[in-house]
């Protein structure tokens, strides 16, 4: 799992601090962005370093056996560290905010100089690129170094998960509300783990074997981690998304509206601004469908001389906005027909269409009329 899930998480981090530089780089940039740009570091470097080739290379480099353990923990204290301070300088004003930054900065730092002092005191002699974690877990100064650091991970944890599912209660925005509840859920991840490494340091005494749970810490560490990590950047990119989501809708409606476009301007080519668009367009999208739906509705406004009353009388009846939209469609295919015939039928609508949901110019009118173009892309079809 460490050589799949880690390196995912690694590259989901690297990625994402990638997107954030542009930001971290800018004049106007703030404590607490610097702070989350300083998490997705802690986040890439956790889970680099985690990686088994990555472990095993810095062993070799460096001669001591399982440096990359207090590397990647100690980064995994920075993780936490870096979620904690966005919160208080979120939370905090300026003054205060930094102060109390401060002050977890030193425990933080306390607790890291902690790590690195039993670290050192206990007895990793051999290397272990994927079990060391728990390996080792209830024997000597290490089970000591593995409580403290636990510990304070999971006693940051706790915070942030309670901090953030406050938070998202609080404030506006709904991506910034679904992003605090994801990074409190990968938080609620990161007490998995912790549970799993608590339980780790007691199998040994009572005989039990810390393997049988230990894909319950991977699982919480790696899940969790994603969670967090998409938690914290959503808000910045999710509205981007939502743009792009935007742009297709509009795209796809203006390709569905070519068809009966195209049977409009065939019949009355003076319809259309430009006649030779085609179905497809890039630039000026927002004009172009604009445009374009005026000019099926000025279409539609022309046919009504050809129009029946029989057929009018059937689209007004329909049922539903479906059923609806497919009898416009039957109706402006009878009214192209008789055009085409130049024929004017015997009992003419004398100008009045049958209604529609939406006939304003508006979005809505622009989603009605992408409707009856697929209704009637459908019968030119049969």
């Amino acid at each position: 799992m460490n050589a799949i899930l880690y390196p995912l998480c690694a590259a989901v981090a690297w990625i994402g601090l990638l997107f954030k530089i542009p930001a971290l780089l800018g004049r106007d940039r703030g404590h607490a962005a610097a702070a989350v740009g300083m998490f997705y570091l802690f986040m890439g470097l956790t889970f680099t370093i985690s990686d088994p080739r990555v472990w095993a290379a810095i062993g070799s480099a460096s001669g001591v056996s399982n440096l990359a353990l207090v590397l990647s923990q100690g980064c995994v204290i920075g993780v936490a560290a870096s979620q904690l301070a966005a919160l208080t300088f979120w939370e905090d004003p300026p003054e205060r905010a930094a102060r109390r930054v401060r002050g977890q900065t030193i425990a933080f730092g306390g607790v890291l100089a902690a790590m690195v002092v039993l670290f050192t005191l206990a007895d990793l002699t051999e290397e272990d690129t994927t079990t060391a974690a728990v390996r080792y877990a209830g024997e000597g100064m290490y089970s000591v170094y593995l409580m403290l650091y636990v510990t304070a991970f999971a006693v940051a944890e706790y915070f942030i998960a309670v901090r953030c599912f406050q938070y998202a209660r609080m404030v506006d925005g709904t991506w910034l509300r679904r992003g605090l509840r994801l990074a409190a859920a990968g938080a609620i991840g990161g007490l998995i783990y912790c549970a799993a490494r608590y339980a780790d340091v007691v199998a040994k005494p009572l005989g039990l074997d810390p393997q049988r749970w230990e894909f319950l810490a991977r699982l919480g560490a790696g899940v969790g981690g994603i969670l967090a990590l998409i938690g914290w950047s959503i808000p910045g990119w999710a509205p981007q998304l939502r743009a792009v989501r935007g742009w297709l809708r509009r795209y796809r409606a203006y390709r569905d509206l070519y068809p009966l476009w195209h049977a409009l301007l065939t019949a009355n080519p003076d319809l259309a601004l430009e006649p030779n668009a085609g179905r497809r367009a890039f630039r000026d999208l927002d004009f172009r469908l604009h445009r374009r739906a005026i000019e099926i509705r000025d279409g539609i406004r022309w046919l009504r001389p050809y129009q029946s009353v029989d057929v009018a009388d059937v689209a007004a009846g329909a049922a539903d906005e479906g059923s609806r939209a497919n009898a416009e469609a039957v109706t402006i295919a009878t009214a192209l027909a008789a055009r085409a015939k130049a024929e004017v039928p015997a009992s003419p609508t004398q100008g009045v269409a049958a209604p529609d949901p939406a006939a304003d110019g508006s979005r809505e009118e622009t989603a009605w009329l992408v409707q009856v173009a697929r209704a009637f892309a459908t019968l030119e079809r049969s």
